[in-house]
């Protein structure tokens, strides 16, 4: 889907998302964005500027795929292609003045920010900025990048307040009057209701889900499994969906699912790439979800309220931001030996393992919900247009 260069849409658009990856892309990003444009859209007009064409528009939103590429790093080392982008969304700004950019990932908001700094695109626009990645992780040269463009912004949301601890020091020092709100992530509309009629009366299932990098820590997972099946051999089952993003990961991921298939034979299933359809399948068949990032390198992890809202037990390690989620001390592990101990408790005590997953499923309706991250955002699009 493409328009007409500079051509002019007829009406004045209200919030312009930037992003990062084409939202067609599987990725946290991507699925945030479809859910405040599918939930917005009657109320605000929105545009979306992402790199990769649309082949499924969702109705009602203006989109302005500017190149092929699906991912902004797949050209950012290119220097003329990447400033070209950089052009092209300053014209598309100036052209359709939109009253709010909102960036959804790292590299947009330095392009928007970088452009409002050189008073290349109008200072009145009001610049929201949610962080997906943690600033405890970034490098002394990224952390001096974004102070430098701090006074751009208007708005700083991030999904959990362990991430927005760490930045209040920065925004009192080089902004004191940013606007911050804590807009925790939701898993989605498909995961709003829950069908008990979907449950998967099956063997004792753990899952794994996540994109294959080096921070999710998977050798961790395929030890875990390891572990549990010489204490409770060929008693369990283990399902993994991982997300590829190129060839390297998917062949490294294929040499984990050869693993896994030895260790646990037929007893093991694993998925590459997989929609959120497919996912949705796969939580009702899991008992006890696993998030084995290695440590303070979530910022959220949506997949955890995924799992948690298809009544799974939830384990993590100190990955950061999930801890919030999960909140229970006794289902944070800091080795392989108390994520085998933690499962085997789940497995052994069948009371235990349903009082979790109703307790999990509570939870994400308190907190986790659709219209709670709809809300939050209306509420801060309304206070600042």
């Amino acid at each position: 889907m493409k328009m007409k260069k500079d051509q002019k849409l007829k009406d004045e658009i209200d919030i312009l998302l930037v992003t990062d990856n084409g939202i067609e892309t599987v990725g946290g990003e991507q699925e945030s964005v479809k859910i405040i444009i599918s939930g917005l859209k009657k109320k605000y007009r929105m545009g979306i500027i992402q790199p990769g064409n649309i082949n499924n528009p969702i109705p009602g939103i203006h989109y302005f795929p500017l190149t092929e590429y699906t991912r902004i790093k797949h050209f950012v080392k290119n220097p003329f292609t990447f400033f070209g982008y950089i052009w092209k969304i300053r014209k598309i700004i100036n052209t359709e003045k939109p009253k709010i950019i909102h960036t959804q990932a790292q590299v947009s908001f330095f392009i928007v920010a970088l452009l409002k700094k050189l008073k290349f695109i109008s200072s009145e626009i009001r610049l929201i900025h949610t962080e997906r990645g943690l600033y405890i992780r970034y490098s002394a040269f990224f952390k001096k990048l974004f102070h430098s463009f701090i006074k751009e912004l208007n708005v700083l949301i991030t999904t959990t307040n362990f991430n927005m601890k760490s930045w209040r020091k920065p925004l009192i020092k080089y902004n004191d009057e940013v606007i911050t709100k804590v807009i925790e992530n939701t898993a989605g509309d498909i995961f709003e209701t829950y069908d008990p009629y979907l449950e998967a009366e099956d063997i004792f299932t753990i899952g794994f889900a996540g994109r294959y990098s080096e921070q999710k820590n998977w050798p961790l997972a395929v030890e875990i499994c390891e572990k549990l099946q010489s204490r409770i051999k060929n008693k369990f089952k283990v399902i993994m969906a991982i997300g590829c993003l190129d060839t390297n990961s998917e062949i490294k991921t294929k040499e984990m699912f050869n693993k896994m298939e030895k260790i646990l034979g037929a007893n093991f299933k694993g998925y590459i790439n997989v929609n959120i359809n497919k996912m949705n399948k796969i939580y009702y068949e899991t008992d006890v979800f696993l998030l084995t990032a290695l440590p303070n390198t979530e910022s959220f992890g949506r997949t955890i309220v995924e799992a948690m809202s298809r009544k799974n037990a939830v384990l993590i390690t100190d990955a950061g931001g999930p801890t919030e989620i999960v909140e229970k001390a006794e289902n944070i592990c800091y080795s392989s030996k108390e994520f085998v101990e933690r499962i085997l408790e789940f497995y052994l005590d069948t009371n235990l393992l349903k009082r979790e997953k109703n307790l999990n499923l509570v939870r994400v309706k308190d907190k986790y919900s659709l219209n709670n991250n709809i809300n939050k955002h209306k509420e801060i699009y309304n206070k600042i247009l």
